[in-house]
């Protein structure tokens, strides 16, 4: 388009916007032709009118009320809106028709949402219908998950993570034993949506006795058993640090919460940075510490600086220390490297001290060479560190980028 056409356009453009203002239509509410007193007895114009409410709110509330009253007389004219407004509906229409049709014929909602042609909306109805055909008959929604997804490979995912919503949600047995033998590559975003779902209806409460009824149980493998329990209090840890504290507490020593402190510090560092460090201190589990101290130190640093900071500075350090340290040396790195290798030079244990030392040198170095040469010159590093800080950091090509085409 040429600058010519393109002023023109803009100029059309505006004179109308203008006009509609000064006519008052853009401040005007947009409205919904009344429906007949007639009309509103038949059920597919009112889900029509539900579905056309402007107010997100009113909208939900108004489908939500006629999806109650869904049966196998007049499903056959809601479908056949929903077929007609399909590719301008949201998610939040979608689910509540294709759960309650799951109600009394779960076979027919799955089978017609699977026929729409918009994949985004096919998978939204077809996941819904599973999850709502699984909270009445989990065993039978299983049957039908396994023979769709061999015909639609691309719903698998979805199909899947509705089934297990919909079993969580109906308390029948089953779920722990399918989950603990789904094929590895679908396990651990099994375990997340079970454990999400639990804590969801049930709390932290539930969450826990679910969690505790796979760590406790020797039927169960270790791998399955850690990334259940991990999964576990990381959700709660999320809702109630110390909570999950003292659950961690009840499970010191199991080879499947060994991830469990560094989790909760993780979790408790931005709600509580001093109550989190305090309780890593007095872990019964030395080896565990480090890795605890360094996420509770970070996510504080992170969410809240000026007061970590100002707890480290204030504390006598000693090893314990040293995790936190060499991160916040690596936080000032980048605006004050001088500051930065004092800190370094604050850890205790020496393979730690040597990591940060090289570590903010390297930064110092891209930022001051003169600087950081003087510092290095007489610096504790080894000649193979000083020429490793002096090194530019390696650039990656852009992907796809041909042969001798320089980095970015």
């Amino acid at each position: 388009m040429t600058g010519a056409k393109k002023g023109v356009v803009v100029g059309l453009w505006a004179a109308t916007i203008l006009a509609a203002f000064g006519a008052g239509r853009l401040t005007a509410p947009l409205e919904f032709a009344p429906v007949p007193d007639a009309a509103r007895a038949d059920f597919g114009a009112a889900v029509r009118a539900a579905l056309g409410e402007i107010d997100g709110v009113d909208r939900a509330e108004r489908t939500a009320s006629l999806m109650q009253q869904l049966n196998a007389d007049n499903v056959a004219e809601a479908a056949a809106v929903y077929d007609q407004m399909l590719n301008i509906l949201d998610p939040t229409d979608i689910r509540p028709f294709a759960i309650a049709w799951a109600r009394f014929d779960p076979d027919a909602a799955l089978d017609h949402t699977l026929r729409w042609p918009l994949r985004e909306k096919q998978q939204i109805g077809a996941g819904a219908a599973i999850e709502g055909w699984a909270l009445r008959d989990p065993r039978a929604a299983l049957q039908a998950y396994e023979q769709t997804r061999t015909r639609f490979a691309g719903l698998d995912d979805e199909l899947f993570l509705n089934l297990l919503t919909g079993w969580v949600y109906s308390g029948q047995e089953g779920l722990d034993e399918y989950v603990a033998n789904v094929p590895k590559s679908k396990q651990d975003s099994a375990i997340t949506r079970v454990v999400a779902k639990i804590i969801r209806h049930g709390g932290i409460d539930a969450t826990m006795r679910w969690v505790n009824s796979i760590a406790l149980d020797d039927a169960y493998e270790q791998r399955f058993k850690k990334t259940v329990f991990r999964r576990g209090i990381r959700m709660v840890a999320r809702w109630d640090p110390e909570r999950s504290a003292a659950w961690a507490m009840e499970h010191v020593g199991q080879g499947y919460a060994v991830d469990a402190p560094r989790i909760v510090a993780e979790q408790w560092g931005p709600r509580d940075g001093r109550a989190a460090i305090q309780w890593v201190r007095e872990h019964p589990s030395e080896e565990l510490r480090d890795g605890a101290c360094r996420e509770a130190f970070r996510t504080w640093l992170s969410s809240d600086r000026a007061s970590a900071s100002e707890w480290l500075e204030s504390e006598s350090l000693t090893a314990f220390h040293d995790p936190a340290i060499w991160l916040y040396a690596k936080d000032l790195s980048e605006r004050a490297p001088e500051e930065a290798i004092v800190w370094c030079e604050r850890v205790i244990e020496a393979d730690p001290r040597l990591s940060c030392l090289k570590t903010v040198a390297a930064k110092w170095y891209q930022r001051d060479p003169l600087a950081a040469e003087t510092w290095l010159q007489q610096s504790p590093l080894d000649e193979e560190a000083r020429r490793a800080a002096r090194t530019p950091p390696i650039q990656k090509r852009p992907r796809g980028a041909r042969p001798g085409q320089p980095p970015q």
